[in-house]
């Protein structure tokens, strides 16, 4: 179907008097009113997570309500259902010139929302992109053999573990001299986790971006340039076995930390290397480009949902299945499809749901939240050019650069502005809702 047609003979009228106002307005109103739902739907075979969650979580939700944590249900799917729903809230954008208004429903948050992610991948990427001193850096990754994967799933807390034991071994294994030592040198660097891989299968792994410098407590910086892999393989190997023994003693019954130090002693035998550790230099440090790759890819991740929607293939509803596809590693030319019933698909993305108030990306060392010391330094990225890209992530300004019209500029040719008080919020927060157009 020929979707301009449809929309000009649709709403012909909306569309005359917008061409009475000159030919911008014209194109701002045809353009968005093509970009309406239903409208989009008609020639597009797009599967979003959030149709598929629609039609089948109810059901889903019945047969596991035991099982499913809070994180799960209240901060991220059911929130991802009714994101923008206007049942559950809207802002109320009104004409100054006539009568025509524009309900905003609102945003909500959530990691398995595509079309909330953009925007929070975009401002977690500028937070880290903000903190980089003008310095090479490496882009480190740290990862698991795959027998000890199962057991995060058992014992959520070894994700925090492995957090941890990133931070011992890169700390540890470095050669600082006495003088750095009794200064306080400190590493700067950004880790952030990925907990799945392309087949939708439990893959920790640890993503680091480190600073080839450090800053001690006289706000002196020295180059690094060394990094030891051999013992920092080896050094992240036994940190890590070491601290997930704790953790499942602590955390997990009896059977499982059994389970785990049996497999440890075996691991330390197949293992005489150490675990997969990997850490180029990001070349051209200096250029932006490079940096806002490295970030946004790492920053991707934590605001995006396991498996991107253009590969969700098909969703079959009267027969109950699901298909999708990944490109493995090591047969790339040979992408998998996968057709299966929408429980088993909606089950291998929420267990990558982590606990209410768990950090995907954390600092440390003088990029640390606490930390003062980065300030006096160059910035890979200035402040000015920070705050300009933020100014961009306004809703408003980021359907202009995405789908090319204006949300709020009306068919008469005046701009519609926001009326708070004709504006629907549950949580009656309305000083939180000035505009953000």
């Amino acid at each position: 179907m020929d979707t301009n047609v449809y929309v000009k003979n649709l709403y012909k009228d909306l569309l005359a008097t917008a061409a009475k106002n000159g030919n911008t307005v014209y194109e701002n109103e045809l353009t968005r009113l093509s970009n309406l739902e239903h409208v989009r739907s008609l020639n597009s075979n797009h599967v979003s997570i959030k149709e598929i969650f629609r039609a089948f979580w109810p059901s889903f939700k019945l047969l596991h309500q035991d099982k499913l944590r809070s994180s799960i249900i209240n901060i991220n799917v059911e929130s991802m259902i009714d994101c923008r729903n206007l049942s559950k809230g809207y802002l109320f954008y009104e004409c100054s010139k006539c009568d025509h208004y524009h309900l905003s429903g609102l945003s909500c948050h959530s990691r398995f929302c595509s079309s909330c992610g953009h925007k929070y991948r975009d401002s977690r990427s500028l937070e880290i992109q903000k903190k980089l001193i003008s310095v090479p850096h490496r882009h480190f990754v740290f990862s698991l053999p795959f027998d000890l994967r199962p057991f995060f799933w058992k014992c959520r807390p070894l994700f925090d573990c492995l957090f941890k034991s990133v931070n011992d071994s890169l700390h540890f294994s470095l050669d600082l001299s006495k003088k750095d030592l009794a200064d306080d040198a400190r590493l700067g660097f950004v880790a952030f986790l990925h907990t799945s891989g392309r087949s939708l299968n439990l893959h920790p792994h640890i993503h680091v971006l480190i600073a080839e410098a450090t800053i001690d407590k006289f706000n002196k910086k020295k180059d690094l340039y060394f990094f030891p892999f051999e013992r920092l393989r080896k050094t992240f190997m036994f940190k890590f076995l070491s601290l997930a023994s704790k953790v499942l003693k602590a955390f997990g019954n009896h059977s499982l930390y059994r389970e785990f130090n049996i497999l440890r002693s075996k691991i330390i035998k197949k293992y005489k290397d150490g675990f997969y550790t990997y850490g180029p230099r990001i070349k051209e440090f200096t250029k932006f480009y490079n940096t806002k790759k490295i970030a946004n890819y790492i920053a991707r991740y934590a605001s995006h949902p396991p498996i991107a929607e253009s590969n969700i293939l098909s969703l079959d509803s009267t027969n109950s299945t699901v298909s999708w596809r990944y490109t493995p590693h090591d047969d790339p030319n040979n992408p998998v499809v996968i057709t299966e019933h929408p429980h088993i698909f909606i089950s291998r993305l929420i267990r990558h749901i982590h606990d209410e108030g768990f950090h995907q990306i954390r600092y440390y060392g003088f990029y640390a939240n606490k930390s003062a010391r980065a300030n006096s330094f160059t910035k890979l990225v200035s402040k000015s050019s920070i705050d300009y890209l933020k100014s961009r992530l306004k809703w408003r300004i980021m359907l202009l650069d995405t789908f090319k019209f204006d949300p709020l500029l009306c068919s008469c040719g005046a701009k519609m502005v926001l009326n708070i008080k004709l504006s629907f919020l549950p949580n009656n927060n309305k000083g939180a809702y000035i505009s953000d157009a």
